[in-house]
């Protein structure tokens, strides 16, 4: 009996990863800051590496780090029109600096990084589990209460101030909410594929609708489906679950673009 309760929270975990970080996928990539979601993981590992030196908590330090890291990206390209990848190059290159000094001078420590470099389900706990529900909720709760404000901001900055909408605030909440994800999503994806997670379930949905709302749902529908189909995959062959659920992701998107492509050859053929 306890092997499939262990299971069950595994899986649940897995799902309940791809949901938050599905939500934000379309958001990230059509704003063209993909490498937001690869930066602010990588950027954690500074976070990590200082609460090791404190002792203080992990998750909560790791968490207000890459939030304030995130911010300042985001104040840094509002403010002082510092193009927003160049920041995020800045800061993703220090931050790793000062994490490696971070952990040359902690001599010893018991902790397991590598499930932190690499992401393992098995390993969630049932806070960790009620972590993810909850913020999962927050993503969608922030998402169906500002959906026409992001759809601007995330189409045209310029036309949300148009529509009055306070781009500023709402970036700030988006970037939070995006790290937040990040952070509490690193036990289940790793520091190395999360952004994959990110990337991965908006560039299939683009392959197969053109529309927002479509594509926001085919985002959930494709996460879900990797979840499960990776937690199988690496059920079955023994094989590390976080790698396994990209690399599910990654079959969806090739199917994906031969759909699309078939897709655009009967079009062409009606016209004709």
């Amino acid at each position: 009996m306890p092997i499939y309760g262990f299971m069950i929270s595994a899986v649940l975990s897995a799902l309940l990863s791809g949901l938050s970080l599905s939500l934000f996928s379309p958001y990230v990539t059509l704003r063209r800051i993909s490498y937001m979601g690869e930066a602010l993981s990588h950027i954690a590992f500074a976070g990590i590496a200082l609460a090791l030196l404190t002792g203080w908590n992990m998750p909560f330090v790791t968490l207000a780090f890459v939030i304030l890291i995130a911010l300042l990206i985001g104040y840094l390209a509002e403010k002082r029109k510092l193009d927003e990848s160049n920041s995020i190059t800045i800061f993703l290159s220090v931050s790793m600096a000062l994490g490696i000094v971070l952990i040359s001078l902690r001599k010893s420590y018991s902790f397991d990084l590598a499930s932190y470099l690499f992401g393992n389900v098995l390993l969630v706990k049932s806070s960790d589990l009620w972590a993810l529900g909850i913020l999962s909720l927050v993503d969608l709760g922030f998402i169906l209460f500002f959906f026409k404000e992001l759809f601007y901001l995330t189409y045209n900055s310029e036309v949300a101030k148009v529509f009055r909408v306070r781009t500023a605030m709402l970036n700030r909440l988006f970037l939070a909410l995006l790290a937040a994800n990040i952070v509490l999503n690193l036990k289940t994806a790793g520091i190395i594929l999360v952004s994959a997670q990110l990337i991965l379930p908006a560039a299939t949905a683009a392959n197969l609708s053109k529309r927002f709302a479509p594509l926001l749902m085919i985002c959930v529908l494709v996460a879900s489906v990797s979840s499960l189909g990776g937690f199988i995959l690496s059920w079955s062959f023994n094989l590390p679950t976080g790698a396994s659920i990209v690399l599910f992701e990654f079959l969806l998107y090739l199917l994906s673009l031969l759909l699309g492509a078939a897709r655009e050859t009967g079009k062409r053929r009606v016209k004709s």
